[in-house]
């Protein structure tokens, strides 16, 4: 039920049952498929029915599970004000401050280690603020907070990496003043474009790629702090590694996808298997393991992600380190699922290992290449302007069985729409509208499939508001 003003909750959906243990889930929503995956790896591991409570910072018109709290005091604010709920994204950080100073949210803790003596919590990304894993019996299944927020300094990351990765070439800045003259001098040289970035950026937030000086000063030079400048390499492919780290040696990689980068950096989704050569693939995932070693000698633990690009001359360059969860991070779990044997350990249950025990369990296997002709793509689905909502796009049909069916040949391919917000809301600019996943067994299948998703999520919206708020195209 939607909560009233006394309530430190904007939703609140849940109701214990004595004989399960219960984990936690902080995060938005897009990551919550993830729990399920969770929730197999202990209940397998402590013999203890688990179930999860999802802690969510989303708005939407309805929830997909029961156990749901959501946590939002400005979408309070924004309903009341416009007597309509509205849809937008909190910054992970804030998030984790309002989670872990929520009465309710503590209290909830309070219960669950009276009955259980401990609680996990699960998390797309560690960040410092969440300070709830202070609580003496609370754990996070995941890498410190502390330590994620070191390796996500790109500063950090170029500084560390720079004997172990193929670094592009690229300039450290004190301030926009001298970042501005800086790049003023290397145009020249860097004809094809200067990346500029802060030492913290994710999502097209706090970096862009610039192709005049007249850009960089129009975007950058009323911003405050460090800033590093790169030198832009037209490229064909933007690879992406997923691995998990257990300590300073043993660093597993789950596979690699091709990712979908709009305006020079921002993600739009990944298609897998990656088309690039074989040996360009080994090679990436020796450097990813050699980037996740270093990550491990600094004491993280857990699931991350290292980004390239690879030229047309096939030299691959280290574009950053992601100390999370990817976007696609589901999907890899449902590979791996059907990749490898039964019994094999699946990512969630490696990361747990690596979190509770800085190792992997033994009968650990990575995948040495593709599922046989399996494919799959996904599209974030962002809007660039304010929109209305006018129906709900249901789920035809679970992520995780979509994939088993079209492996089983149960269904030669298919596409889903997941995490649309609903009907009746007014969804802010940087809200994911909805996400399209498609799964077959060639990529000209995916192509349609994608389009077809992204049509009914057009479709969800108001026609006036279509033209100006989504992208043209199949937003490729």
């Amino acid at each position: 039920m939607f909560m009233d003003d006394e309530c430190d909750v904007f939703f609140s959906d849940f109701k214990l049952d004595p004989d399960v243990f219960y984990f936690l889930y902080i995060g938005e929503l897009k990551t919550d498929c993830l729990n399920q995956f969770v929730k197999e790896t202990l209940t397998k591991i402590h013999g203890q029915p688990f179930d999860f409570i999802s802690i969510l910072p989303d708005v939407l018109e309805s929830y997909p599970h029961k156990n749901t709290l959501v946590i939002n005091p400005m979408a309070k604010e924004l309903m009341r004000a416009r007597g309509r709920k509205v849809s937008f994204r909190i910054a992970p950080r804030t998030f984790a401050s309002l989670v872990s100073a929520s009465s309710t949210v503590n209290n909830l803790i309070q219960q669950l280690l009276d009955k259980q003596g401990h609680v996990f919590i699960h998390v797309f990304e560690s960040v410092p603020e969440l300070t709830l894993a202070l609580i003496p019996g609370v754990r996070i299944l995941g890498p410190s907070g502390h330590i994620s927020n070191i390796w996500n300094n790109k500063l950090y990351q170029l500084q560390m990496l720079k004997e172990t990765a193929p670094l592009i070439n690229y300039r450290v800045c004190t301030d926009a003043d001298q970042m501005l003259e800086t790049a003023k001098g290397l145009w020249d040289e860097w004809t094809d474009g200067i990346f500029v970035s802060q030492p913290y950026s994710a999502a097209g937030v706090n970096s862009f790629l610039a192709t005049n000086q007249e850009e960089i000063e129009a975007k950058a030079g009323h911003l405050k702090g460090k800033f590093f400048i790169s030198r832009y390499i037209p490229h064909q492919d933007d690879p992406t590694v997923l691995g998990v780290v257990a300590n300073a040696k043993d660093v597993f990689i789950a596979a690699i996808a091709d990712q979908e980068i709009q305006n020079g950096n921002m993600f739009r989704g990944s298609t897998f298997p990656s088309t690039l050569a074989a040996p360009l693939q080994q090679e990436l995932r020796e450097i990813t393991r050699r980037v996740g070693r270093a990550m491990g000698r600094s004491g993280y633990r857990g699931i991350f992600g290292c980004d390239y690009v690879v030229d047309a001359q096939g030299r691959i360059f280290f574009v950053e380190v992601n100390a999370r969860k990817q976007g696609t991070t589901m999907e890899m779990c449902c590979t791996l699922e059907n990749a490898l044997p039964p019994e094999t350990p699946g990512l969630l249950e490696l990361e747990y290992y690596a979190v509770m025990q800085n190792r992997f369990p033994d009968n650990m296997v990575e995948i040495s290449e593709a599922l046989g002709s399996l494919c799959w793509r996904t599209y974030n689905y962002k809007l660039d302007q304010e929109a209305e909502t006018c129906q709900i796009v249901p789920v035809d049909e679970d992520e995780r069985t979509l994939f088993r069916q079209v492996v089983a040949d149960a269904q030669a391919h298919g596409v889903i729409v997941v995490e649309h917000v609903g009907s009746k809301l007014s969804v802010q600019p940087g809200t994911f509208l909805g996400r399209v996943v498609a799964v077959g067994h060639s990529r000209a299948q995916l192509e349609e499939d994608i389009r077809q998703g992204i049509q009914r999520l057009k479709e969800s919206i108001f026609d006036t508001i279509q033209k100006t708020s989504i992208p043209e195209g199949d937003g490729t």
